[in-house]
C-alpha cells in the first residue's frame, strides 16, 4: 500500500517524522526526482542523499568517514554534550567506526569471530530458538514481541556464550542504544537512557568474559582477545565493544525485517509459495524483502574535509545520511521498483552497504530471516495479519518496522 508524499516544505525531513514512518516511499520517490541531494536541518545541518548511483559512489568516497560515534549528541548545545561525553570512548571502539588501515586490521581480526557465522554453524542454533518460540502456537499472536524480537536476541546471546535467560535484558539495552542512531529528534532523557544502556552492557560483557576466562570457557569475546591476526589483537574493552556492535547490528534489523516481510506477503499472497518452494527461491525472496521494505533506511557518514559533489558543498564535520531505503526503490536501477518480486534477479540492493564497511551482521540477518520465514510458512500455511488489529510502527525511520503486528495462525 502507498500513501501520498509528505510535503517537506511544511514538515522538514526527519527520522522522527511520524507522518513519514508508515510509508516513506512516495516521499523518497519525490525526493529522487526533485531534490536527490537534500540539505537538511537534522543534526545541526546535514546532507540527505536519495539516488542509488549517488549513494553507491559516496559509500566508497574516502572523504566520508564512518566515524560517527558523536552523531547522537551532535545537535546538543556544547554544554549539554559534556554530560554524554563518556559514551563516545565506548562507541569509538566499534570496528564500524574506524576507517582505512585501522578498520581493515580490525575487520580482518573479526573475521575469525565471523567463522562462527557460517550457515552450517548458525542453522542449528537458529532453528532451536525458532522451535522454542513457536512451540504451541495457535490462534493469534504478536509476531514481533513473541517471535521476531526475541529470536535474534536468543541467537546472539548463545553466540556470546552468555546465559540464555539474559537475552531479554540484552535486547532492552540494544533497543536503547539503537534509538540513539535511529532517531534524529533525541531528547536528553533518550540520551540518558542510551548512556545507561551503553555502560551497563559494557560492564555485563566484561564480567561475562572475565568469568569465561577464569573457567577456561572459550567464547566469541575470549577468542578476539586471546588470538592474533598479523600481530593484532583486541584488548578486552575493544572485544566487548565488538560484541555490543554485533548485538546492535544483528538484532535491530532482523526483528523489523521479519515483520515487514510478513506485512508484504499479506498484500502479495500469490508469492507465498516461493518461501517454501526450495532453498534457492527462499534466498532470493530474502534479498527482495531487504530491497522492497528493508528495516535499515539510511547509512550515516561524516564529512572529513570540504569538497564539492555535483555542485553541492560538503563541509567538514557535516553528517551525510545515505538513504538506502530510497536507493532500493530507484527506477534508474531496478525494473518496476515499487513492485515486490520475490524472483527478482539481479538485485543490487544496498541494504547492507557496499565496500569495506558492508554490514558485519549480514549473514546473521539473512540466515535468521530465511529460517524464520520458512518456519512460519510451513507451520502456519494459513497465517494472515489480523485485519481488526491495527499494526503499530516503530517511532523512528532509522530502523523502520513494526513494534507490534498481530497475526492469526489459522489454527
Amino acid at each position: 500500500m502507498t500513501t501520498a508524499a509528505v510535503a517537506l516544505s511544511a514538515d522538514p525531513f526527519s527520522l522522527s517524522n511520524p507522518e513519514l514512518i508508515p510509508d516513506p516511499y512516495p516521499t523518497y520517490a519525490a525526493m529522487r526526482h526533485d531534490e536527490p541531494i537534500h540539505q537538511s536541518s537534522m543534526y545541526g545541518g546535514s546532507w540527505v542523499i536519495f539516488a542509488h548511483d549517488d549513494i553507491t559512489t559516496l559509500l566508497r568516497d574516502p572523504r566520508l568517514s564512518n566515524n560517527r560515534a558523536t552523531l547522537p549528541i551532535k545537535a546538543l548545545p556544547l554544554a549539554q554534550q559534556q554530560e554524554f561525553a563518556d559514551i563516545v570512548p565506548v562507541l569509538t571502539r566499534w570496528v564500524a567506526f574506524f576507517d582505512g588501515h585501522d578498520h581493515a586490521v580490525r575487520r580482518q581480526h573479526m573475521n575469525k569471530m565471523c567463522d562462527l557465522f557460517s550457515r552450517d554453524k548458525l542453522a542449528p542454533i537458529i532453528q532451536k530458538a525458532i522451535d522454542t518460540l513457536l512451540a504451541g502456537w495457535s490462534g493469534r499472536h504478536d509476531l514481533i514481541s513473541e517471535f521476531a524480537r526475541p529470536l535474534p536476541a536468543m541467537v546472539i546471546t548463545q553466540l556470546l556464550g552468555a546465559p540464555m535467560d539474559d537475552h531479554v535484558q540484552l535486547a532492552e539495552w540494544s533497543d536503547d542504544i539503537a534509538y540513539l542512531f535511529g532517531a534524529s529528534s533525541l531528547t536528553v532523557e533518550d540520551l540518558r537512557r542510551g548512556q545507561r544502556a551503553i555502560h551497563a552492557f559494557a560492564r555485563y560483557l566484561r564480567d561475562q568474559t572475565h568469568n569465561a576466562m577464569r573457567r577456561h570457557n572459550p567464547t566469541m569475546i575470549t577468542k578476539l582477545v586471546e588470538e592474533e591476526t598479523d600481530n593484532f589483537r583486541f584488548i578486552l574493552d575493544d572485544a566487548c565493544g565488538q560484541a555490543m556492535l554485533l548485538m546492535f547490528a544483528g538484532l535491530e534489523p532482523l526483528r523489523y525485517l521479519i515483520g515487514n516481510a510478513t506485512w508484504s506477503l499479506e498484500w502479495h499472497p500469490e508469492q507465498r509459495h516461493l518461501i517454501t518452494e526450495n532453498d534457492r527461491t527462499l534466498r532470493h525472496a530474502v534479498e527482495e524483502f531487504l530491497r522492497y521494505d528493508g528495516p535499515v533506511q539510511y547509512i550515516g557518514r561524516m564529512v572529513t574535509e570540504d569538497f564539492t559533489y555535483k555542485g553541492h558543498k560538503f563541509t567538514a564535520g557535516q553528517p551525510v545520511l545515505l538513504y538506502i531505503g530510497a536507493a532500493n526503490r530507484d527506477e534508474n536501477q531496478f525494473r518496476d521498483p515499487e513492485t515486490l518480486d520475490l524472483t527478482r534477479r539481479p538485485n543490487p540492493h544496498l541494504s547492507f552497504g557496499r565496500g569495506a564497511h558492508n554490514c558485519i551482521g549480514a549473514t546473521l540477518v539473512r540466515e535468521q530471516t530465511a529460517l524464520a520465514l520458512h518456519a512460519l510458512a510451513t507451520r502456519f500455511p494459513a497465517l494472515r495479519v489480523a485485519p481488526d488489529v491495527p499494526p503499530v510502527y516503530n517511532t523512528n525511520l532509522g530502523f523502520r518496522g513494526f513494534s507490534s503486528l498481530t497475526v492469526d495462525t489459522g489454527l
